[in-house]
């Protein structure tokens, strides 16, 4: 009897051999290598309320909902508490419930979960002991959630029962860590809920997983350990990752293939493809051109341009009091009318607003403050914003009517004093200003020609801005913005002059905010001040700012640029006169009644055609964006109409410049060269300036209405109707 219950017991040995073996190898798809040596990456909040939270679950065996999206890091968050918690020394796993087959009533089969019947035993119950994470928890059915909210309550799992069969139960000591994408509860039982941020919300933590994936790429692949200089750092900052840190990684794995061996620094051109929208079609200069950056940093600019504009501004200012007072003679008017105007305008649509970082006028103020500050000093006041912001570019506006004014009531451009008293008196608002408040406050409000330059400065296709996200995560002094001490830059590749201690932007204006070109100077304050190299000086597509900006402008904005485009009309106002057959009618100062509403009607011109042809437009499509954004379609030709009408003087009068200096130099004797051409080539340059801005005008309008060519018609006709007006004038 005992030899044959050996004997059975000899034949049942390798059952559960074989049914342990079955278990094991069922597992293995399920199970993950146990985290002990690892920790949360980064050091942002975020990461740090994760680390606590991870902290307190590895305490006990409670529970665990992981509110998380696909990529943010589920599963290495599970694989820490379960490698720090009291069933370390049993295996992890992992269902993804999105992997399930589906049934023909379009349900999950949630056998591999629960089981079925005898004939399968669920990853629940097959695990015994250890943790599992269960992902996608929110596709299981009302019931199926009830039925695992009962195993986390009993520690029975009700398996999924075959035709006929009764419900079966079977015991486990799993821990469970159930993870979606969306907001589960499991109220009647004790749990740590914990919410893993997606990558683009905790953009701090971006160098460190950079940092980490690296290593690992370059353990593998041998050879030198791979980095990021500061632009890619940029580019991975200011990427939106939907796929959150598994496209990181791919991204990385990507760039450290394409990576020669013997090359230690990633190129910023294997990560083309990793670019932030505000980017698109942008090239930044500064790590195009390094030149450029170390220039920016240094002393020249703008300080040192400063000692030369002031050594031309100040003789030429005052020679317009006391040297000759005609057109042909005058260093004043040549330099003033022949020179700055036609030029500035020119360049405005190309380099945008550099004029305004070496504006003599702000050169004064500045020095005055300086001076004043170290006889008297005092706390300056801080600017009215509230009623800047209201008030200050209809004050602008209305300056630059005043400038009109003066100019055709009291032929300024043909007077010398008076064009320097215009000087002085714009130099003496800076002045004021600076004296009363800090920074610049004339410019960015009051100032009627800086006003106008930022105004064009759209146009260029060049922009001053920073990586907002670099700046979020990155920075927390605002040294761009607020001004500050000395700040290191630590990257490897960082200049000795990067981090330098400055006042701030002197119009308080931050880079990582700006929309457009109009509250920037290019002064390189934020350049300068800036240790994680966020600021990018952005070579883009001309005129971005009126066609990619939806918040395009304000009426006073709008009704500067529209007097801009009047006043062209009331240059040649003595041919507009003409033609309606009042060309005896004198417009000067002394007939004021008659004057004043002849250059006002001059003035309203563009205005009152400009609105009216959109309403007939808004009459036939009443989808037609609102006068205020449309009306931007109409600064490429307010600026090039002001150009061409300039384009007489810089042809037939700036190359007498040298001779015109003698003279007022007293050396009459002296024979300089000229470099003048006929009114003949004048006017064909005026010509082709005038198709060009034409033509020019036509993409904005179409991309600012988003409307068909032919709903248009009206504004392409008005446009072209300016165009033909113009060339008769110059005519």
């Amino acid at each position: 009897m005992i030899n044959y219950f050996l004997d059975q017991d000899l034949a049942d040995f390798p059952q559960p051999i074989i049914k342990e073996g079955e278990r094991l190898q069922g597992l293995q798809r399920y199970i993950h290598p146990i985290l002990v040596d690892e920790s949360v990456i980064g050091h942002s909040k975020a990461s740090q309320k994760l680390t606590k939270q991870i902290q307190q679950a590895t305490t006990d065996l409670k529970l665990v909902v992981l509110q998380s999206q696909a990529g943010s890091g589920k599963t290495f968050v599970a694989g820490l508490i379960h490698g720090h918690s009291l069933v370390k020394n049993y295996p992890f796993a992992e269902i993804d419930l999105a992997q399930l087959p589906k049934m023909k009533n379009g349900q999950l089969n949630t056998d591999q979960l629960f089981g079925r019947g005898e004939s399968q035993v669920g990853i629940i119950a097959s695990l015994k002991r250890g943790t599992l994470l269960i992902d996608n928890v929110h596709l299981l059915t009302e019931n199926e959630r009830i039925r695992l909210l009962h195993y986390l309550k009993t520690g029975y799992i009700i398996v999924n029962p075959c035709p006929g069969a009764e419900e079966k139960q079977s015991s486990s000591w799993v821990r469970l860590i159930v993870a979606s994408p969306q907001t589960i509860s499991f109220r009647e039982v004790e749990a740590h809920n914990i919410k893993i941020l997606n990558l683009s919300q905790r953009k701090e933590d971006i160098p460190e997983f950079s940092r980490y994936f690296l290593h690992q790429f370059s353990t593998k692949r041998g050879g030198l350990p791979l980095e990021l200089n500061q632009a890619s750092v940029r580019r991975l900052l200011s990427y939106d990752y939907r796929e959150n840190i598994v496209e990181l990684k791919v991204i990385l794995q990507r760039a450290a293939m394409m990576t020669p061996p013997q090359q230690q620094v990633i190129a910023e051109q294997v990560l083309w493809s990793v670019e932030s929208p505000k980017n698109t079609f942008r090239l930044d200069l500064l790590n195009q051109l390094p030149g450029l950056r170390r220039f920016f940093l240094g002393d020249w600019w703008p300080e040192n341009f400063w000692l030369v504009m002031m050594a031309v501004f100040v003789p030429v200012t005052i020679m317009g009091f006391i040297g000759p007072q005609t057109r042909d003679s005058s260093i004043t008017l040549n330099l003033f009318w022949a020179w700055w105007w036609p030029f500035s305008l020119l360049l405005l649509p190309i380099i945008g607003s550099f004029w305004c970082a070496v504006c003599p006028f702000m050169i004064t103020g500045e020095w005055i403050r300086k001076i004043s500050l170290w006889i008297w000093p005092r706390q300056l006041l801080s600017w009215p914003t509230k009623w800047l912001n209201r008030w200050g570019a209809w004050i602008l506006w209305a300056g630059f009517v005043g400038i009109y004014l003066w100019e055709k009531l009291w032929n300024l451009p043909h007077t010398a004093y008076l064009s320097s008293w215009l000087l002085v008196i714009i130099t003496a608002g800076a002045s004021i200003c600076s004296l009363i408040y800090e920074r610049r406050l004339w410019c960015r409000y009051l100032c009627p020609i800086g006003g106008m330059n930022r105004l064009f400065a759209k146009l260029a296709p060049i922009e001053l801005r920073s990586t907002q996200q670099m700046c979020g995560s990155q920075c927390n002094t605002l040294g761009c913005y607020k001004g500050g001490e000395t700040t290191m830059a630590t990257f490897p590749e960082a200049l000795p002059s990067e981090g330098q201690e400055t006042d701030g932007c002197p119009l308080y204006s931050h880079p990582a905010k700006l929309k457009d070109n109009r509250d920037c100077v290019l002064c390189m304050t934020c350049l300068k001040a800036c240790p994680n190299r966020s600021v990018q000086l952005n070579l883009r597509f001309p005129a971005a700012d009126i066609l990619e900006n939806d918040d395009h402008g304000f009426w006073a904005e709008v009704a500067l640029m529209l007097l801009l485009f009047g006043g062209a009309f009331l240059q040649y106002s003595h041919v507009l006169l003409c033609w309606v057959g009042w060309g005896d009618l004198s417009i000067d100062s002394e007939d004021l009644f008659i004057s004043l509403p002849v250059v006002t009607i001059l003035l309203s011109i563009p205005f009152v055609t400009t609105y009216l042809t959109h309403k007939l437009t808004r009459l036939f499509d009443p989808q037609m964006p609102d006068y205020l954004t449309v009306i931007y379609a109409y600064l490429p030709m307010t600026l090039g109409i002001n150009l061409a009408y300039y384009i007489p003087s810089a042809i037939t009068e700036a190359g007498d410049i040298f001779p015109m200096i003698s003279q007022n130099l007293g050396l009459r004797g002296v024979s300089l060269p000229t470099l003048t051409w006929s009114m003949d080539v004048a006017i064909f340059l005026q010509g082709l300036t005038l198709l060009l801005v034409l033509l020019l005008s036509f993409f904005p309008l179409l991309k600012l209405t988003q409307r068909p060519l032919s709903n248009n018609l009206p504004h392409i006709g008005l446009m072209s109707g300016f165009i033909l007006v113009f060339l008769n004038l110059i005519t």
